[in-house]
């Protein structure tokens, strides 16, 4: 589980649903700091800014990628 941390410590968390015919819905839900469940979210919230990054792993794939994709 993980939570993104917002502009003003709201909380934008997964949500999935599955429809009637089974297939399953990724969505995300905001979750205001004064919400009930705001505490139980928090500590699996990490700054947007983290998120956009990625890992290094992530980025030295994505090196490997592109040199392979331009040669």
């Amino acid at each position: 589980m993980t939570a993104i941390m917002l502009a003003g410590g709201v909380l934008r968390v997964p949500d999935p649903s599955v429809l009637p015919d089974g297939t399953r819905v990724d969505a995300t839900r905001d979750i205001a700091p004064d919400a009930p469940d705001y505490a139980t979210w928090l500590p699996y919230a990490i700054p947007e800014e983290a998120a956009r990054r990625g890992s290094a792993d992530d980025e030295h794939i994505l090196g490997r990628w592109r040199a392979a994709a331009s040669a």
